[in-house]
């Protein structure tokens, strides 16, 4: 998820900020929010992270295509 700078102050807010919030500490901590499994988070936690997830993905995704075009002109057009 791609968001111009201009259009930030519209998109994060108090949910955003809270869902960042929960994503940030399941990676960092490796584990879910409450005891038990999917099933057990609350809903909106379940949706905040398998989203932020996918968004993560795409983003990595596109900066890996970035560097292998990269590679690709560096080794048809050499360094520049």
């Amino acid at each position: 998820m791609f968001i111009p700078v201009q259009a930030a102050a519209s998109y994060i807010n108090e949910e955003f900020c809270a869902a960042w919030e929960v994503f940030c500490l399941s990676e960092n901590m490796d584990c879910l929010p409450f005891s038990g499994g999917w099933a057990e988070q609350p809903e909106w936690i379940t949706q905040a992270i398998s989203t932020l997830k996918v968004e993560r993905y795409k983003a990595d995704e596109e900066e890996r295509e970035i560097k292998r075009q990269e590679q690709e002109d560096v080794k048809k057009h050499g360094r520049r």
